[in-house]
Parts: structure tokens; sequence; C-alpha cells
């Protein structure tokens, strides 16, 4: 089985999930970045990212998304993309996840015929084909020349901040900008945010949870560890932190800790949530020092399957609640419900 933590900063890939090298925008990056400039009287939009603004003359109708975010806010806003960058065989038969069976069969997997798309440049030329009006691109926009490639096609957004992963719910905004519908996005936004304020049992506050994997491969645990990543924020959401030695070690230049097993001590958390990369839970348990970790010991461990990481590590609206509906039973245990 192969698998990466999506949409981080460099195209680097291991077995399939890109982990290692984030940078950590500081407050002033993050607070700016996907900053939105509406101008109605002109019909133009624009939406600020790592490599500039991008603006666009009315509603855009034909929408490529590269990335499992861009898709699921396109579908939480009604709109269906033209082509998408698709998981390819560790999705379903069109390469999409289990929470996005609303996309058209009309729209085009643009990995099919580029498998490396998947994990590596984005395919220009077939994007191209589709004869877009904007591009919604994340990780894979990784420089300023691979954007203005890109840009070159059709307005293209880049990643909207220095972080591993984006946002949602700033990704939804930048969206719903470019498209008129901001006030259906906020409204998405609410309900999401209900939601999950639903699932943040008041026993939760202040306890630390922890997202992995554990690559079998190479005998690493992937772990996210910047409690400024996009693929952190549900803990946040949920009164939770990450370990504070996992921030410490981190650092301020590396958003994800490559670890080896001998390192299951950072891994101290009430509620671990990790993928057996190429391997079983029984192999996890296997682990030196695993089977006594606080969250297996306290049922706070969970051990999830490829699409299931994946709407924890690149979240939106809908697979955060996908996520969520995955974890009850170890929430309950970590809130002593």
């Amino acid at each position: 089985m192969r698998v990466r933590f999506l949409a981080v900063c460099a195209a680097t890939a291991l077995v399939g999930i890109g982990v290692a090298g984030c940078s950590t925008a500081d407050d002033a990056d993050t607070a700016s970045a996907g900053a939105t400039d509406t101008n109605s009287a002109a019909g133009a939009a624009s939406v600020e990212h790592v490599f500039g603004t991008t603006t666009v003359e009315g509603a855009p109708e034909r929408i490529v998304a590269t990335s499992s975010q861009w898709v699921d806010a396109l579908l939480e806003l009604g709109v269906q993309p033209v082509g998408y960058i698709s998981a390819g065989a560790m999705g379903d038969d069109r390469g999409l996840y289990p929470w996005q069976s609303d996309v058209s069969g009309d729209a085009v997997d643009l990995a099919a015929g580029n498998p490396a798309a998947v994990d590596g440049p984005l395919p220009v030329e077939p994007i191209a084909a589709l004869e877009p009006d904007l591009i919604l691109g994340n990780w894979q926009v990784a420089t300023p020349e691979a954007y203005d490639t890109l840009d070159a096609v059709a307005p293209t957004l880049a990643p909207l901040s220095e972080l591993g992963v984006d946002n949602w719910d700033a990704q939804l905004r930048a969206l719903g900008t470019l498209l008129d519908r901001s006030d259906e996005a906020e409204q998405v936004i609410a309900d999401t945010d209900a939601q999950m304020d639903e699932a943040a049992l008041p026993g939760l506050e202040g306890k630390t949870g922890v997202l992995a994997q554990y690559m079998f491969a190479t005998d690493q645990f992937v772990v996210v560890a910047d409690p400024d990543d996009g693929a952190a924020a549900l803990f946040s959401r949920l009164g939770m932190t990450l370990p504070q030695s996992l921030v410490d070690e981190a650092g301020v230049s590396q958003g994800r800790l490559m670890l080896s097993p001998e390192r299951v001590d950072a891994l101290v958390a009430d509620l671990l949530i990790i993928l057996p990369n190429g391997g079983t839970e029984a192999d996890l348990m296997a682990l030196p020092g695993f089977d006594q970790l606080p969250a297996v010991t306290g049922g706070g461990l969970a051990v999830v399957d490829y699409p299931t990481v994946v709407a924890f590590n690149t979240p939106s609206a809908s697979s955060t609640l996908y996520a969520l509906g995955a974890i009850g039973p170890q929430l309950d245990a970590v809130a002593g419900s």
C-alpha cells in the first residue's frame, strides 16, 4: 500500500504521502494568507496566495480542482469541477473518496492517463485541453515557475499560506469570493462549526492528540507537529492540543516529524490517530513500546484506513465530518464519557 501525507509544501513523496520540509508561516503571514478583495462593481474578484494575487472577471464556470480539498470546497458550494486530480488507486473506481460521491460523472479525472499527477507535477496540457477559466492549485504548485505555467493557461490559485496544509475554511472563503458565493461559503462554515461543536465533548478540553502514520517500508513514524497546520485544526477545534514536546522538536522550520521506531515515546498523547502504512494494527502493536502508549491503554487509539487519514490530513468541511464519524468511540474514551 502506498500513501502519502498530502498537501505539504514540496512535491517530495514518501511511498505516496509527501511529508518533509514544510516551512511554517509566522503570525503575520498566516493572518494575511488567503486575504480576499472583491470589486463587485467591476465584476472582478481577487484572492491573495503565496505567489501573489489572482483576479477573475465574472464567475468562473469551468474549474479544475487539483486536490481533494478543492474538490470538496466546490461540492460544498454546489459547483462541479470540469476536471480533478484524483487519488488514483487509493480512491474508488473514479479515484474519489467516500464523501465525494456527488462529483459528476462528466468530470475528467486528470490522473487517469497521468498517474504521476497523483503525487507530482500537474499535467499542464490535459488541464489546458479542458479550457478552464479557473485552476485551483495546492501543494503541487510549489514554485513560482509552476504557478506561472498554470496561470498562463487560466487564472490559478497557489497555496493560500506557507502552512503544510491550508485551513479548509480559508479555502472555502477564497472560493466563495471568486464565485461570488461568499454567503453560501459562510453558511457551510457555520454549519460545519456547529457540528464540530457538538463533537467537542467537555472532557476533551486540554487533552492531547496526534495524527501520524507508520511507514513499514522505511520503518518511520511521520507525525504532524505544527499546531497551525490545517491537519491539526481539528484538534484545536475540539479543545485539544498537540503534545508540546512534538511542537518543540519540530521547531519553526519543519511542521512534520519523521521519527525512527525507537521514538515511539513521541506519540505519548491521549488520542492517537494513525495509519499503518504497509501493515496492520497487529504490526503496530508489535513495535516495542507501542502497546504501552497512553492512547492504547486508555482507549484513545484510532487505527484508520487511507481515506480516513486523508480526511484528517487534508481536511475540508465534508471530510472533517467524515473523520469525526470514524473516531466517535475514541473521543468518548478520551473525554471520559
